[in-house]
């Protein structure tokens, strides 16, 4: 925010914008929250874990009287259940469409809308949470009740693909982090169950490999999805979850792959091709199609890492213990000061594009009330 009041100062001292127009993006920028967004704040806190209580709360409901209650009971009473979520989504979607002075709208809880239809953490969606958690209970119980012999991969697979039409539907980060988050434990469980049917997915570097490719590819298409910031594809805690799990595998791999590292074989080539052709896709494309900073500083330091690593095996192996501490150290100071320099720079260009961005919207939005 500095930085932005500082950028404005600039242009008025250089004469780019008036003082009429520095005053506006000044009001702009300084948005402040007042005692009713504080009030939505708190509301909306309560009414996410709220929702995500009563979920929970059925669950263990059926664990607990799991041998009090008859077969058809367990059934009817959690179908009951989520047929109470569903109506409760859809008649809070209902009022929210009519009546937008409903939908949550505040900083934290972000809220859009795309042709009159709300996206984001609306009363609505947090009913279609709980309709989406129960789904699972409901899963869990038939398997377990007819003992349908199917492995636990696939009752989060088939968990993520049932509540999947949920999370578009609700465009909200909460029911997106669930079905990314139930596809990685499936893929998990699914390598943890088939290392002696797919003996190549029984290589720990193998799986390691298929988690960094799932989630950068999913990382790369809400980006794609989602070029404006907003409607139901708006997902930054997703991404931002997506992005450092699928780097942090990357890093994992190729540091390993380094210190294992053997002349008679290619994969450690093979995965450092991979790692070093994802950076540079990342550097293209949050550097000139969707910049951003978060992914640059992912990248960077992840470099960072694997090249320290890197000197590590080359220095300790027939060099000074000590000397090589000391330039280890020196380089990682660094390379972690030049990135974190490059990286200010970048955002202060971007910080300085919106706020020109929002000057010129201005100046138009003038223009056409004139």
């Amino acid at each position: 925010m500095g930085s932005l009041a500082s950028q404005v100062c600039e242009w008025l001292e250089q004469g780019h914008i008036t003082s009429a127009q520095a005053d506006q993006l000044y009001h702009r920028l300084s948005v402040r929250p007042d005692a009713s967004r504080w009030r939505a704040l708190i509301a909306g806190l309560l009414l996410w874990f709220g929702a995500l209580s009563f979920a929970c709360g059925v669950i263990f409901f059926f664990a607990y009287n799991w041998q009090s209650l008859g077969r058809f009971a367990k059934f009817a009473l959690l179908e009951v259940a989520i047929l109470f979520a569903i109506s409760a989504f859809l008649w809070l979607y209902y009022r929210a469409v009519c009546q937008p002075s409903i939908v949550l709208n505040n900083p934290s809880f972000t809220v859009s809308t795309s042709q009159g239809r709300p996206f984001g953490a609306t009363a609505a969606n947090a009913a279609l949470l709980v309709a989406c958690v129960l789904v699972g209970g409901l899963l869990a119980l038939v398997g377990q009740t007819y003992q349908t012999g199917a492995d636990p991969w696939q009752l989060f697979a088939l968990w993520a693909l049932v509540i999947l039409p949920f999370a578009w539907i609700a465009g909200v980060d909460g029911l997106w982090l669930l079905v990314v988050g139930l596809l990685n434990l499936s893929l998990g469980l699914f390598f943890d169950a088939s290392v002696d049917f797919w003996l190549p997915f029984g290589d720990v570097q193998i799986q390691l490999l298929v988690f960094a490719l799932l989630n950068t590819l999913i990382y790369y298409v809400f980006t794609y999805l989602d070029p404006l910031k907003e409607g139901r594809w708006h997902t930054p805690i997703l991404q931002y979850a997506c992005s450092m799990f699928a780097m942090g595998c990357f890093t994992w791999l190729v540091s390993w792959s380094i210190l294992n590292i053997d002349s008679n074989e290619s994969f450690p080539l093979w995965v450092s091709g991979v790692y070093i052709l994802n950076l540079v896709l990342g550097f293209y494309v949050f550097c000139y199609v969707f910049p951003r900073v978060y992914p640059l500083a992912l990248g960077g330091f992840s470099l960072i890492a694997v090249s320290a690593i890197f000197l590590i095996k080359l220095i300790f192996e027939d060099g000074d213990p000590i000397g090589g501490f000391l330039f280890i150290g020196v380089y990682i100071l660094l390379a972690s000061t030049g990135l974190s320099l490059w990286l200010k720079k970048v955002n202060q260009s971007l910080k300085s594009a919106s706020v020109m961005q929002v000057t010129v919207n201005h100046g138009e939005q003038g223009g056409n009330h004139e």
